[in-house]
């Protein structure tokens, strides 16, 4: 009579061999996930390594690495003489992981317990959208202008210069040559001279929204908020708990006068002076003097947020709030995500000097620091000159695509919409005929291969009048009239 084999026969192991995973690790994740759903509970006797070998058709040598992991990790007890056992301490239920697939808090899923700040960046609205292929996309550089061949001299430059002092953490306020790069470029082309120790680099503009909300601000604070206003700032600010106080928006900028002077006690202005978005509105010099007037009053913060202030194409870029700022009380953020290309993921905030220390601080608990190969070759970049000549050749390119953009909307858009093209920027308002919706519209538009944003989603309060957001310095000529079309005749069919 034959002997019999001991154990459990594990049948339901299946090897892939076509799988990249080796198939030590393919029997282990296995067996590992049996023994967690409870399909192998603890004390069961498994097979001898032999007979495992022979039944899943690996080697012999296979099994035993994979018994010995499992074995090191507490799963399994080897017990000489005996044989190889699911360990005791195992119990007959083990809480099973929710599968991928599954987000938690849906439907039949109890929701995880998470934090206050947990609960408030789950709910809130954040909408990935690929910046491939999408004509009209709002905020979106010329990159089939961009210098690529020049950059990457500046990234393989930075390789190959790499030793051991620019392989470890950096500073987290960030490499000191970008930082002195920055310092020489807002003197010189934003007549807003700073040292270089008053700037800290971050990860993105947004980064620093946050970091300035967190260590200025707390949680249930006031903060003025220009309406109708960024999305993602506002969704950021009111995810921190940040109670948003919001600022109609006039021919001069942020009309906060009247707000500020019911003594709501706001702690932070989050303004964007040389170009508001999405109205393209820009503040006068007299309303940026009674905000800073505010500001020192208050004890309060202004966070200054200069949105693509290098494409103005009426006179030269206006000087920001922070350079007639006489009492420290302006956050100045800037950004290279619209003045190159976003993925570029880098940032910076000039500092009053009373704040750099605690700002280097979070940035060094928060985020350590961030990437020094990026800020290597930027450094270098803008050193070169090569930022503000490519600066100067966008704002020359962006100026003939804005004059051929409202040539051609002239053309296909008349008594659709009307063309709204402020001086300075990267997009254009398409303003609506009363009582139509620019939500519907622009999911139609989309559809039709133009990507607007519809204006209502950007207002905390309705809009007097419906429109929509479209880029141009992105599009290429021969896209122009095309894509305008496309846009008429949806606009024309939904009437």
């Amino acid at each position: 009579m034959a002997k019999r084999k001991s154990g459990a026969l594990l049948t339901r192991i299946v090897i892939d061999r076509s799988s990249r995973a080796p198939l030590f690790r393919q029997i282990e994740d296995q067996l590992r996930g049996a023994i967690l759903a409870g399909s192998l509970s603890g004390g069961t006797r498994l097979p001898a390594s032999r007979a495992l070998s022979v039944e899943l058709g690996v080697s012999r040598q296979t099994v035993v690495q994979v018994l010995e992991s499992l074995a090191a990790e507490g799963f399994l007890e080897m017990r000489r003489g005996s044989g190889t056992f699911v360990a005791t301490t195992i119990p007959q239920h083990v809480p099973q992981r929710v599968p991928s697939t599954v987000a938690p808090g849906m439907p039949g899923n109890a929701a995880p317990r998470v934090s206050l700040l947990g609960s408030r960046f789950g709910a809130a609205e954040v909408d990935f959208v690929s910046r491939e292929n999408r004509l009209f996309l709002p905020n979106s550089p010329a990159y089939d202008q961009f210098p690529f061949a020049l950059w990457q001299k500046y990234v393989n430059r930075q390789a190959r210069q790499a030793y051991r002092g620019n392989m470890g953490y950096g500073d987290p306020a960030g490499h000191a040559p970008l930082r002195q790069a920055i310092a020489d470029y807002l003197a010189l082309h934003r007549s807003d001279a700073c040292d270089p120790d008053q700037i800290v680099i971050t990860p993105g503009g947004h980064a620093a929204f946050m970091v300035a909300a967190l260590m200025l601000t707390d949680p249930g604070d006031g903060l003025l908020f220009e309406d109708p206003g960024p999305l993602i700032a506002r969704n950021l600010f009111e995810s921190l708990g940040r109670k948003l106080v919001h600022v109609p928006i006039d021919d001069e900028g942020m009309d906060f006068e009247a707000t500020v002077a019911r003594g709501g006690g706001e702690r932070l202005a989050f303004v964007m002076p040389s170009r508001q978005h999405p109205l393209g509105r820009t503040m006068s010099l007299a309303r940026r003097l009674r905000l800073l007037d505010w500001a020192n009053a208050n004890e309060a913060w202004i966070l200054e947020d200069d949105y693509d202030s290098e494409f103005r194409y009426t006179g030269r870029p206006l000087p920001s709030i922070r350079s007639i700022d006489r009492s420290g009380r302006v956050i100045y953020v800037g950004t290279f995500s619209k003045a190159l290309f976003p993925a570029l993921r880098l940032g910076y905030l000039v500092l009053p000097p009373a704040l750099v220390g605690m700002f280097r601080n979070a940035i060094a608990l928060m985020l350590r620091s961030v990437p020094l190969a990026a800020q290597m070759a930027l450094a270098g970049f803008i050193a070169d000159g090569h930022f503000a000549s490519h600066l100067r050749r966008m704002r020359e390119l962006y100026a003939e695509r804005r004059q051929a953009f409202l040539v051609a909307a002239a053309r296909s858009g008349a008594g659709l919409f009307e063309v709204d093209m402020p001086d300075s920027g990267m997009n254009v308002i398409a303003w609506l005929q009363e009582g139509r919706n620019d939500r519907d519209l622009a999911q139609r538009a989309v559809e039709a291969g133009v990507h607007a944003y519809p204006l209502g989603e950007y207002g905390a309060q309705p809009l007097p009048r419906p429109g929509l957001l479209l880029g141009f310095t992105g599009v290429a000529p021969h896209q122009l009239g095309p894509g305008l079309e496309a846009l008429a005749r949806v606009l024309a069919c939904t009437g």
